[in-house]
């Protein structure tokens, strides 16, 4: 009795969190996403990269992978990803792995960060130029969204894909996906 309540228990918050495979349903306010899909949508991506064989085997071939994080792409019909938002689907993720998986992945500054960096004029070297260090990889992300709103409700389906490519031989080591969909009532939009 006891095992089949935690195996119920684990296929709920597996579904809940989007992390079954299915698509995760949201009721509410608002058909955007927000900081609740950030952190479930990061956490499932940072244990499917870790865990997934073709990661592990080019790690155990190279060591470390050197990989630089871009923004999320932004594909969505309506919506706006600011730069900040675009950098946290990603950077989360990065942190995610530095903490967990240090000893997997070296983290390489974006050349868009250093030039920032650089521009600032700071006191601090923001290290050597991006034309220096060459990443492996890129860990990359890209957003899209399908919106259908009628006079009671906005509904929303978002399909975010998160890709590690090996930019020597253009190949898609790793990839992935999380998917929801969120209705809001008009009532609350206006």
């Amino acid at each position: 009795m006891r095992v089949g309540l935690v195996l119920f228990i684990t296929a709920v918050l597996l579904a809940i969190g989007g992390c079954a495979g299915d698509t995760a349903v949201a009721h509410g306010r608002n058909a955007a996403l927000d900081s609740v899909d950030l952190v479930s949508m990061t956490d499932d991506m940072a244990m499917k990269i870790v865990a997934s064989p073709a990661v592990q085997r080019a790690i155990a071939a190279e060591g470390k992978l050197k990989v630089v994080v871009e923004p999320v792409e932004n594909q969505m019909t309506g919506e706006v990803l600011p730069r900040g938002p675009a950098q946290a689907f990603t950077g989360r993720l990065r942190v995610l792995l530095s903490q967990h998986a240090r000893d997997q992945f070296t983290w390489v500054m974006n050349r868009d960060a250093w030039h920032y960096l650089r521009r600032r004029e700071l006191e601090i070297d923001p290290g050597p130029s991006p034309d220096v260090i060459q990443p492996r990889y890129a860990l990359t992300a890209k957003f899209s969204s399908l919106t259908n709103e009628d006079s009671k409700r906005r509904s929303s389906y978002y399909l975010c894909i998160y890709e590690l490519t090996d930019l020597q031989h253009r190949d898609i080591l790793w990839s992935d996906k999380y998917e929801v969909k969120k209705t809001a009532l008009k009532t609350f939009l206006d």
